[in-house]
C-alpha cells in the first residue's frame, strides 16, 4: 500500500508541474490497465515495447501476464519515473529505457534489440504532444512493428472534443483518424468505468512512410 501511495504521489507531483507530459492527474486505473492488456494480447507476445511507462502501473501488469521468455522494453522520458519503477519492480525481463518514444528504434538498438516488436503499448498523451513529435513517434512505431505487429493506444473521451495544444489552443484531437493514417486496420473499445472514461484503440498493418491505405 505504501509503495502504491508513493507511486501515485510521484505521478501527481509530475502532473501538477508538467501536465503535457502525463496527460492526466492520476495514473492509469485498473479498468483501463485491464482493457489495454487485453487489446495488446501481451500474453502471446515475444517482444513488447511500452511508450510512456509512467510509474509502472501498466509495466507491472504486463510482467505479471506476459510469457516467461518475453522481453519488455519500457521507454519513459522522465527520470524520476524511471527511478520509481526501478525501485518497485525487479524483473530480468524488463529493460527500462530513459528517453523519447520518438527515438524508439535507436533506443532499442542501443539496448541490444534487433528485429521487429510483437506489440507496442502507448500510454502517451498524444493529444498534448506537438504534431511533429507525434508523427515521429508513430513512424518509429510503424517501423518497429512491421506488418504483423499491433499498436495499442488509449485516449480519454473528452480529448476528442476539448484539449489544449500550443498549435490550436482548445481544440479536439481525433485519435482514430490519426492512427488510420499510419495503420491499415484500427478498432476501439470504450472503457466507461475508468475515471475519466477512455477509448482503447488497437491498430495493425503498419504503413510505411508515404504508403497509402488500401481499400475498405
Amino acid at each position: 500500500m505504501r509503495d502504491q501511495f508513493r507511486a501515485i504521489s510521484t505521478f501527481v507531483a509530475k502532473a501538477l508541474t508538467d501536465f503535457r507530459q502525463t496527460g492526466s492527474i492520476l495514473p492509469s486505473q485498473r479498468f483501463l490497465v485491464v482493457a489495454l492488456f487485453e487489446a495488446a494480447q501481451a500474453d502471446r507476445a515475444e517482444v513488447i515495447v511500452e511508450f510512456g511507462a509512467g510509474t509502472g502501473a501498466m509495466t507491472a501488469a504486463l510482467l505479471e501476464k506476459m510469457p516467461p521468455k518475453a522481453k519488455l522494453y519500457a521507454i519513459e522520458i522522465d527520470g524520476s519515473m524511471i527511478v520509481e519503477i526501478r525501485r518497485r519492480i525487479q524483473d530480468c525481463r524488463l529493460i527500462l529505457i530513459h528517453g523519447s518514444a520518438a527515438e524508439a528504434e535507436d533506443l532499442l538498438r542501443q539496448h541490444g534489440h534487433r528485429g521487429e516488436a510483437s506489440v507496442i503499448l502507448s500510454s502517451l498523451a498524444m493529444s498534448l504532444i506537438p504534431a511533429g513529435t507525434r508523427e515521429k513517434i508513430l513512424q518509429s512505431a510503424a517501423r518497429l512493428l512491421g506488418p504483423k505487429g499491433r499498436f495499442v493506444q488509449f485516449g480519454y473521451i473528452h480529448t476528442r472534443y476539448v484539449t489544449w495544444r500550443p498549435e490550436c489552443m482548445f481544440g479536439g484531437f481525433d485519435y482514430e483518424s490519426f492512427l488510420r493514417s499510419h495503420f491499415e486496420r484500427v478498432e476501439r473499445r470504450l472503457v466507461l468505468s475508468n475515471l475519466p472514461p477512455a477509448w482503447v484503440y488497437f491498430a495493425e498493418g503498419a504503413l510505411k512512410a508515404g504508403q497509402e491505405r488500401g481499400g475498405p
